[in-house]
């Protein structure tokens, strides 16, 4: 392979990535950065997010650092996903489609002990467009129903670069840490249009927050061969994100005029308040996971393994709605995955050396929707089934991934909230090859 030729779809596919891609239409996005991406690779995605345990040494695995010391060759990775969404509440139904990139990744070994991973994914996606009524009292002291129009697009990206060392590399034991420095960047522009029938002057306040910050992620990954109990290998892994700092811009534009067509140019157009913005800051928060898995001596038959992953709620330092303590809270998520194939090395039976993979995830909090519709605390809770297959390209370990998402996101005791059920498919190609190999001369 051409690896110049690879290096330019790089480059032009993270130019589109950066450039923005609607990934969601979830009204839960109008909180906090909006709804959190998978931040995994589509192997990962297919066992239920599991990851934290895993050493594959051709899939880079960017939910624990220490992995990447495991890389045997350079793994190239491009994914992409496809959502199908309905959402109910009561008997109103909406169904939406959404489809773009979700990773680009490469990772490779630059020793026996250490390796290096890049990648870019989104972090979080806005997207909303809600109308709403209410009874409002003019000067008149008149009471006049206005309609209120809320939209927000955009969402956060994360540019990942990772390191990893193997500190232990025997027999029967391995023992690596990493570390991962995540750059999150990107913006958030929301919308509010108000206007009423008995009126041709509408109200517009519309606000772009451009964010941009640096956290890094420790991670450890130990694993032993059990020769004596049943030649099995147990893997252990952990990793935590302490605590960090975003910073933030909000530009504020607040016009009254002669609606319904917005021109900011007309002279219909009056501004009320034109801020160019002020630099903030928003507290980040502490996540960390743990993560368990038991597999065969080979290391490529089969695998079982147990994820648990918690973050403190987002916060802000300003007063803002969609960042307060009363909607913002902890998240857990606990998952169980893992993947089996019935023989590698069949060179008859394609289907015998297919990855079959399996997971379920359950999860709890980012948000408190019953202090949003009752004032009684009730998480956001998040249950999703997840299959998919690891497809062999050719003799040099190169893989095409496929994996099936069905979930439902919202809460089954409250019946006057939104819930989201949702179908993903994800698509990627992992490409190894020897790019750093040493040239002999004779």
């Amino acid at each position: 392979m051409n690896h110049y030729r690879l290096l330019f779809f790089l480059v032009l596919f993270i130019s589109s990535f950066v450039k923005g891609q609607i990934n969601t239409y979830s009204p839960y996005s109008y909180f906090g950065y909006g709804i959190l991406s998978e931040t995994s690779n589509i192997a990962s995605v297919s066992m239920g997010g599991l990851g934290i345990s895993l050493m594959d040494n051709n899939d880079i695995n960017y939910l624990n650092p220490a992995t990447y010391s495991f890389l045997d060759q350079t793994s190239f990775e491009v994914g992409v996903k496809s959502s199908f969404i309905k959402m109910s509440q009561d008997s109103l139904v909406q169904r939406n489609f959404i489809s773009g990139l979700s990773i680009i990744g490469l990772g490779f070994p630059i020793s026996k002990k250490i390796g290096v991973a890049i990648s870019l994914s989104p972090y979080s996606s806005v997207g909303y467009d809600l109308t709403t009524t209410d009874l409002i009292t003019n000067e008149m002291n008149e009471t006049i129903e206005s309609t209120y129009n809320y939209y927000g697009s955009g969402g956060l990206n994360r540019l990942l670069f990772g390191l990893s060392w193997k500190a232990i590399d025997s027999q029967n034991s391995n023992l690596a840490v990493g570390l991962n420095f995540n750059y999150l960047f990107g913006s958030i522009e929301r919308q509010t249009t108000i206007f009423s029938n008995n009126s041709p002057v509408y109200f517009r306040d519309k606000s772009d927050k451009i964010m941009n910050g640096l956290n890094i992620q420790l991670g450890v990954l130990y694993s032993v061969y059990l020769e004596d109990i049943g030649d099995y290998i147990i893997n252990i892994g952990a990793q935590i994100q302490p605590n960090s700092t975003m910073n933030y811009k909000i530009k504020t534009l607040q016009s009254m005029y002669t609606g319904p067509s917005y021109n900011l140019n007309s002279s219909d157009t009056q501004i009320l308040l034109d801020d160019p913005g002020t630099i903030y800051n928003d507290n980040f928060p502490t996540s960390y996971g743990l993560g368990f898995s038991v597999q065969d001596q080979n290391q490529e038959k089969w695998l079982i393994g147990l994820d648990y992953n918690a973050t403190s709620a987002y916060s802000s330092t300003q007063s803002e709605y969609n960042l307060s303590s009363d909607i913002m809270r902890n998240y857990t998520e606990y998952i169980i995955g893992g993947f089996f194939t019935p023989n590698k090395s069949d060179i008859y039976n394609y289907f015998n050396k297919v990855q079959y993979r399996f997971g379920i995830s359950y999860s709890s909090g980012y948000m408190d929707i019953g202090s949003i519709t009752d004032n009684v605390s009730d998480k956001l809770k998040d249950i999703s089934f997840t299959f998919g297959f690891g497809l062999p390209m050719n003799k040099k370990f190169s893989i095409a991934n496929i994996g099936f998402e069905y979930g439902v996101l919202g809460n089954n005791s409250q019946t006057n909230v939104i819930q989201e059920n949702y179908f993903n498919l994800y698509m990627s190609m992992t490409l190894n090859e020897k790019w750093f190999s040493k040239r002999k001369i004779q």
